[in-house]
């Protein structure tokens, strides 16, 4: 155990080098003394100390308003009994070990090409770099995730096995923002039921808690939400940084009800077509494709989603690159990916309140900002056109990308080094 934690941090030294300057030298920040500016993590930490305080965690008075899960703010507690910059500090280490834990969960290579990974993602895949930069939970979403619906090595133990029942992590995920509640579906629709009713009873569990803790103010979020309210700033439907399907149709319509309407339905029938290509890929033995293409779709389908939201983009490559994938099914992945990463969209410039994007942009110009919501949905189409086929066919797909994948696992151990966390075996 000692020395596969060892091993662990080894790998983590390079990326977190790299996370701890690029936080400190974007914008508003400062590498000396190191001084990032993680505005939304000053959010959590401020809930928490609100918590604490018995004070009403979603009227903030210095911060960003907080409209998240009450348990957020439970978990952000241990943020709120350190130092500002140790909260920071502690906070970057953790997202760093979270990336390197998910690239050598999908197994990408040997340890020194996942710290390359890791440290490459941090600095130039950009959902990454503005997650960490603010202090989001993207990054932590994503890992609890990935860790929990795909399958690979566990941190600290041997082989596949699971330090956590399955579902656990994904249903924590959806405590902290309800959105990962589509891979709970997902699970269902899979026939994965014990690990979808682990997850459902693991989030109605972090509802409980924090009920129990706050239940003063607790109880209100969730009686918002029901009513329509998320607390989100509306002033930010149609602006350009708002990547959302709802967004780009508010640009062409403005913020309508027949806007509203066609923009929530195109969300939800975005999001049923990726529960199917989900389905569909993990039928075809390409469960790691269908998983990213859902989160990016979960991302996307939110009435306001940012571009840092975007995480998913980090498995999507890993699945656009290394797996056997259809021509067309790779292609899209891999233009989608690209564009997440470099969101050409944002050139075209734009400001709160969205009065240009919506009234100034020409048709073309909106097309364009669309390219998020365009880029996600062609890979959801594309999957469906490629692996819709009668199930007499999957077996034998199956089975054959079985194959492939056995064929390229007995290859890894002679182009890696024998350790023991890189292929999750025990040899001692």
């Amino acid at each position: 155990m000692t020395r596969r934690i060892g091993q662990f941090l080894a790998v983590c030294l390079l990326p977190t080098i790299a996370a701890l300057w690029m936080t400190a030298n974007l914008p508003g920040g400062s590498i000396w003394p190191w001084e990032p500016r993680t505005e939304d993590l000053w959010v959590y930490r401020e809930a928490a100390l609100y918590l604490l305080e018995g004070r009403d965690f979603y009227q903030l008075e210095d911060a960003f308003p907080y409209i998240y899960p009450p348990i957020a703010a439970v978990l952000a507690i241990p943020l709120a009994l350190v130092p500002w910059w140790t909260a920071q500090l502690l906070w970057t280490m953790l997202n760093v070990a979270i990336i390197v834990a998910v690239l050598r969960h999908l197994r990408i290579g040997a340890p020194w090409v996942v710290s390359f990974g890791a440290t490459v993602t941090i600095l130039f895949v950009r959902p990454v770099t503005s997650t960490l930069h603010m202090g989001q939970l993207g990054v932590l979403l994503l890992g609890l995730v990935v860790l929990d619906a795909v399958d690979g090595p566990r941190l600290f133990r041997g082989g596949d096995r699971r330090v956590v029942p399955a579902g656990v992590l994904t249903g924590i995920a959806t405590g902290l923002k309800l959105t990962p509640a589509v891979f709970i579906v997902h699970y269902f629709l899979t026939r994965r039921f014990r690990q979808g009713f682990v997850a459902l009873g693991t989030f109605l569990a972090t509802v409980v808690v924090g009920l129990i803790v706050s239940p003063a103010f607790s109880p209100g979020y969730w009686l918002r939400l029901a009513g329509g309210d998320s607390g989100a700033n509306p002033d930010a439907y149609g602006w350009i940084n708002n990547i959302s399907v709802l967004s780009a149709v508010y640009r062409f319509t403005d913020v309508t009800t027949v806007g509203t309407i066609v923009g929530l339905g195109t969300s939800a029938l975005l999001v049923l077509a990726a529960l199917v290509a989900a389905w569909l890929s993990r039928r075809a033995g390409r469960d790691l494709l269908g998983i990213s293409i859902l989160g990016m779709v979960s991302c996307v389908a939110n009435p306001i989603a940012w571009m840092h939201h975007l995480t998913w983009v980090v498995p999507l490559i890993v699945a656009g690159v290394r797996d056997r994938l259809p021509v067309l099914v790779r292609w899209s992945v891999l233009i989608g990916a690209l564009w997440c990463i470099l969101q050409p969209q944002f050139a075209l410039g734009g400001a709160p309140w969205a009065q240009r994007e919506i009234h100034e942009y020409t048709v073309a110009q909106k097309v364009l900002a669309a390219g998020p919501d365009i880029v996600v949905a062609l890979m959801v189409v594309c999957v469906l056109l490629t692996l819709w086929r009668p199930a007499d066919a999957v077996a034998p797909t199956t089975a054959r990308h079985a194959a492939d994948d056995r064929d390229a696992t007995e290859e890894l151990p002679e182009v890696r080094p024998k350790r023991a966390w890189t292929d999750g075996v025990d040899q001692k």
